[in-house]
């Protein structure tokens, strides 16, 4: 570590010396915020320039940091685990350099791969919903790309430091940039470490992260410039556990965390990250002299490793302190509701018994080593479950503007993608060694004395800390994709259309053979292959250079995702049935004004998902196993309007208020299929694989606030900026269990009963307000110094209410369908919350 800060700090001593020695052009703002405030006024300035200079002809619409909604929610909205439009975060797409991060594993962008460098990785190129980015084909969502070419960082050494109570206590960053030299070189670099130790809000949790980002440049001539970027963020932090509201409720806070407890005098967390995935990006940019073109070509490789410890046992009580047998409402009497002993001696030891509520490590430490001592197994110990990922990818993008009114957008993206999956022994917790036998599938099948082992090939070998045990497979996937985008601009109308075609095949190969499934386990599995297309195309009527109506609508087939394709992935090679393209079809209309004192967009959008497949893992009380729950065929319709307006009070005060009302429903009744994980083959009376249909049709899909409005007061003015908003959400649903809503759960039962409802409605979760400030201000001091602070408080009323996760367990009572044996799990969102920064910069 001293060696890496040392390496950096005469790294950004040189760019300070070098800095004193090149003349800066630009020294009237004061830093990067208000330059790009700046830089809005100007983009509006150009606007009524246009109006007025160009005759008939009228701009089109302005997106991105100007769109009253983006704006105005990106931030406000976060709170609550907000969802554009409902959409899972996989459909949108974010790039660097032009390059889509996005893995090919869940489909989804890891922010952590570049946590702690917000001085670098920021002011993206933004497109909003369906309409076309220039740098690639677009999602249904919106698109973003960062550029890190070291020549866009302007001259400067910048340091902040920040104390917050959210995630990490206290952040120090320092970052330097030479900007373009005579000789044509740049260079730019960051350093920041965030780290803090029992937050504020949840005990037993801890954040330790350095953060690191090198880029160079060299541009050739005029024509030609090579990029090289390399980061990172090895990260380790402590997690929150979720809980039952029995819980919350029975302790007074909603923050309980089952995850941690005293060892040593010291808080002890089980679920411990510990992240770091490097990025290493090649760029090149062409942009010839003679001729409106622009080609930009990145190779990158990302690789690294994500794991997380949690506990296992084998053959004790479960150590998880919330587990339902712990807790209160297991000792309910329903035959004889009078008798509450045992229901009150629980409730009095939960409120003022610390150790029972918290993980014993003292017990499995002193279970361990009796066991040890008599020549034993270990009974308890920390795994550890690691995915290790290299992938290598291409991409390469071409702009062109062919004539005054077209401009042709197209590009090809390659990647390939492998990740290990596995689990090792972390810490045997004084322990002699471990066994890598499924305790699930034990005594099932007495003649086959091999079922129970996960290992076929070290069977009863004894294993110690850092071995691999339980499952270890590999997935691989390529990927590729040729897409092109046609943009006209006209006088009245704008419109474009564009095509995208892409190829995905993946396969898991099996590093060990499996004892219930040794012959579809260890090996290559067969490989599947997906071709998928898409289109999208769009029309913007400029009434003037102030109204425009806009109607964009795409179409794609998606691959299904590599999680949901294997019917048990730990442990075996076989494809759910019935595996197929994911469809999605979407439209919005929008109406946009933009006013020198008002700016308003209200949209309106529809989106349609068909043959979604998912698969759940969970443990099954009627078939006594932990069993996959493969669902396959599932549709889903998301209907809404979102909206969002600004008007200026004057010079110094704006007021705006935006939202998104939405109704997110599942749309049929897919069908399920049950297969155990111990072994055994779960069949119907006709000797048939067990399949049950889902009857979720019109329910809710959760995951996020349908309803979200927020509303507030700006103030600007000489580089004070004041904001103070109020936020709403509603429409809140907690995640439903499919088990609870097949016929098998719903038995016989009357359908106007109270215990039928009680099983299959969907509980919906009262909406909160949450009150915010943000307040910046910024300096110059001599000529080339500057000095700057920013506040922000959120949820300032200390609400302490707002739900932003919610699922139905997936286990179920089949015995005396008791709906509170298994109660939903609930994350919270933490009450007032602040972040305070200050920074100071050399230009």
């Amino acid at each position: 570590m001293k060696k890496q800060l040392s390496t950096f700090l005469i790294f950004f001593l040189c760019i300070g010396l070098i800095h004193a020695q090149e003349d800066k052009k630009d020294t009237t703002r004061v830093d990067d915020y208000s330059e790009e405030i700046a830089s809005f006024n100007n983009v509006s300035e150009g606007q009524e320039d246009a109006d007025t200079e160009l005759g008939n002809y009228v701009p089109g619409v302005v997106q991105t940091r100007r769109d009253a909604f983006v704006n105005n929610t990106s931030y406000a909205f976060s709170i609550a685990y907000f969802k554009t439009r409902g959409f899972d975060n996989r459909f949108q797409d974010i790039c660097l350099n032009g390059l889509p991060m996005n893995s090919l594993v869940t489909g989804r962008a890891s922010y952590s791969q570049w946590g702690g460098l917000s001085h670098v990785v920021r002011y993206p190129e933004t497109s909003i919903g369906l309409t076309p980015p220039s740098f690639s084909f677009g999602n249904f969502i919106g698109t973003v790309n960062y550029s890190l070419r070291a020549s866009s960082y302007r001259q400067q050494v910048r340091a902040s430091y920040a104390l917050s109570n959210k995630t990490y206590t206290n952040r120090i960053m320092i970052t330097g940039a030479t900007g373009v030299l005579k000789n044509g070189w740049s260079v730019a670099g960051s350093l920041s470490t965030r780290f803090g130790n029992s937050l504020a809000y949840v005990d037993g949790t801890f954040y330790k992260g350095l953060s690191y980002f090198f880029a160079t440049e060299k541009q050739f001539n005029r024509e030609h410039a090579l990029n090289l970027t390399i980061f990172g963020a090895p990260t380790t932090r402590g997690m929150q556990g979720n809980s039952v509201q029995e819980v919350y409720d029975l302790l007074g806070t909603n923050y309980y965390n089952p995850n941690w407890g005293w060892y040593n005098g010291e808080k002890r967390n089980a679920r411990v990250r510990t992240v770091h995935e490097p990025v290493i990006l090649l760029s090149h940019y062409y942009t010839p002299e003679k001729g409106n073109l622009e080609i930009t070509t990145t190779l990158a490789s990302t690789f690294g490793r994500n794991n997380t410890t949690s506990l296992n046992w084998y053959d004790v009580p479960d150590p998880r302190p919330d587990y339902y047998r712990y807790l209160p409402s297991y000792f309910i009497n329903k035959d004889n509701p009078d008798d509450t002993f045992l229901y009150d001696y629980y409730t009095e030891a939960w409120k003022n018994d610390a150790s029972l509520r918290q993980i014993n490590w003292d017990y499995m430490y002193n279970v361990n080593q009796t066991a040890a001592a008599m020549g034993n197994r270990a009974q308890y110990m920390i795994e550890n479950r690691v995915y290790d990922h290299f992938q290598m990818a291409g991409s390469s993008s071409i702009i062109a503007n062919l004539t005054e009114h077209i401009k042709l957008t197209a590009g090809i993206n390659v990647r390939g993608m492998k990740q290990r999956n596995y689990k090792t022994i972390a810490d045997l917790l004084g322990g002699s060694y471990w066994l890598d036998v499924d305790k699930y599938s034990e005594g099932d099948f007495p003649d086959e004395q091999n079922v129970p082992y996960n290992d076929l090939d070290n069977i009863d070998k004894k294993l110690y800390e850092g071995d691999v045990f339980g499952y270890d497979y590999t997935y691989h996937i390529y990927y590729q994709q040729a897409w092109a985008l046609a943009n006209f601009t006209y006088n009245k109308v704008d419109f474009f259309a564009g095509l995208d075609l892409n190829a995905t095949e993946f396969w898991r190969v099996g590093n060990m053979q499996n004892g219930r499934f040794p012959d579809d386990s260890k090996g290559k599995s067969a490989v599947k292959s997906f071709l998928n297309i898409g289109g999208k195309a769009g029309v913007t009527y400029k009434i003037n250079g102030r109204n425009y109506l806009v109607l964009n609508g795409q179409y794609s087939t998606k691959a299904p995702s590599i999680l949901n394709a294997f019917l048990a992935p730990r442990v075996r090679n076989t494809y759910v049935s019935n595996l197929k393209n994911e469809k999605i079809g979407a439209a919005e209309f929008s109406y946009v004004m933009h006013y020198p004192i008002f700016k308003m967009r209200i949209t309106g959008y529809y989106a349609y998902f068909k043959d979604i497949t998912k698969l759940i893992s969970f443990y099954h009380d009627d078939y006594a196993s932990m069993v996959n729950y493969s669902m396959s065929g599932i549709d889903q319709r998301n209907i809404g309007v979102e909206f969002g307006a600004e008007v200026a009070l004057g010079s110094m005060f704006t007021l705006y208020v935006a939202g998104n009302w939405g109704d997110y429903r599942y749309a049929n009744r897919p069908e399920v299929a049950i297969n155990a994980e111990n072994g055994y083959d779960i069949l119907d009376n006709n000797n048939s694989d067990v399949t049950q249909t889902v009857y979720w049709k019109n329910f809710h899909v959760a995951g996020t606030p349908q309803l979200a409005i927020t509303g507030g007061l700006k103030f600007n003015y000489n580089y004070w900026w004041v904001t103070i908003n109020g936020n709403w959400f509603d429409k809140i649903y907690c995640d439903i269990n499919p088990e609870r809503r097949t016929s098998a759960a719903r038995g016989s039962l009357d359908e106007n009963s109270e215990l039928y409802h009680q099983i299959a409605d969907q509980k919906r979760y009262k909406g909160q307000f949450t009150l915010d400030l943000s307040v910046s201000k910024s300096w110059r001091v001599g000529g080339r110094y500057s000095i700057g602070f920013n506040v922000s408080i959120n949820n300032m009323l200390n609400n302490k209410k707002l739900i932003t996760t919610a699922w139905e367990q997936y286990r179920f009572d089949y015995s005396t369908f008791n709906v509170d044996k298994y109660q939903p799990k609930v994350y919270y969102a933490f009450g007032t919350s602040f972040f305070a920064g200050i920074n100071f910069t050399f230009n």
